[in-house]
């Protein structure tokens, strides 16, 4: 359900600094299927089993992220001239069932981005927008008592987008990638809410390019208090790590000219604020802000995300 974030100019760094494998170009360094920050607060519904049997709600993400920095940790460092924006608004419809499964309630959702990828690196331009990859997932909510839910998922990331091994820009990065995800929201008090989701992503190899993203874990969180019975305040932000090398055509990707292979792991640890309101009865709204630190092998940006949610019980 999630905007692929635009990494690209990583891909281009390894060709011209040296890289003589052709290929270069389309290597996928720092690419990932997650779109971090995604989820913040309530990022599950309290008191589970006392809901409808069936349920959907419609969910509309609007996301923005702007960098000009990317970070090379065995380059020493930033890269200049640089500048990537990335825009996306996700559709996501989220359905809840009365089935039970190992004493939770059985759901799933499905989220299809259009995306807008603005990319420039060392005077060279591209642009490209369109569907971007598609995101499936069963999910299973336990409910813990009415101050706390449980999950567990599979999310599932389809490569629909478009794609071309030709392109700085794409909206699609042209692999599956699945996501094994734990996630859980607490209200420790009245006014207090805390949520947080875990995922650790499997990518497959891409076929055009002959190049296989590493595993990454990574997280989501939210702490929030309410001010007034429909308005909260809090922060959010998300942690990445990737934990296995890159690699194309079999061997450890490492940049041109460096004596190590470093596999192009990348790293980042994101925070800042946000704002939660609650409107007719059920539906909600949120914004949400946070900027990048500590990041490796990824471009260090700023990231936006504003969320409409509106349930309905049939």
């Amino acid at each position: 359900m999630h905007p692929n974030r635009a990494t690209f100019p990583l891909r281009l760094t390894l060709c011209l600094l040296g890289c003589a494998n052709a290929a270069a170009l389309a290597t996928e360094a720092g690419v990932d299927n997650i779109g971090p920050g995604t989820d913040g607060f309530f990022m599950l519904p309290t008191d589970v089993d006392s809901l409808p049997d069936h349920m959907v709600a419609f969910n509309l993400y609007y996301n923005h992220y702007k960098s000009r920095k990317l970070n090379i940790s065995s380059l020493g460092g930033k890269v200049p001239d640089v500048e990537i924006e990335s825009t996306a608004v996700i559709p996501r419809l989220d359905y809840l069932s009365p089935v039970r499964v190992f004493g939770g309630r059985l759901a799933g959702y499905i989220a299809q981005p259009w995306l807008k990828q603005e990319v420039s690196v060392f005077g060279l331009r591209d642009t490209r927008e369109g569907m971007g990859d598609t995101t499936v997932a069963p999910i299973i909510l336990w409910d813990m008592g009415k101050n706390l839910t449980l999950a567990a998922a599979l999310e599932i990331t389809v490569p629909t987008g478009e794609y071309s091994v030709d392109r700085l820009a794409n909206t699609s990065n042209n692999f599956y990638t699945y996501k094994p995800l734990f996630s859980f929201t607490w209200l420790p008090t009245d006014k207090t809410e805390v949520s947080m989701k875990t995922t650790y992503s499997f990518n497959e190899k891409n076929k055009d390019t002959d190049y296989k993203s590493g595993q990454i874990f990574h997280f989501d969180y939210s702490a929030s208090y309410k001010l007034t019975d429909d308005l909260m305040l809090g922060i959010n932000g998300y942690y990445l790590k990737q934990t296995t090398d890159d690699k194309q055509f079999g061997h450890t990707v490492q940049f041109a000219g460096q004596d190590v292979d470093d596999g192009v792991r990348g790293r980042v640890f994101a925070i800042g604020p946000a704002l939660h309101f609650t409107f007719l009865k059920y539906a909600s709204a949120e914004i949400r802000w946070a900027r990048e630190l500590d990041v490796e092998n990824r471009p260090e940006g700023e990231m936006l995300w504003a969320k409409i949610s509106i349930p309905y019980a049939f």
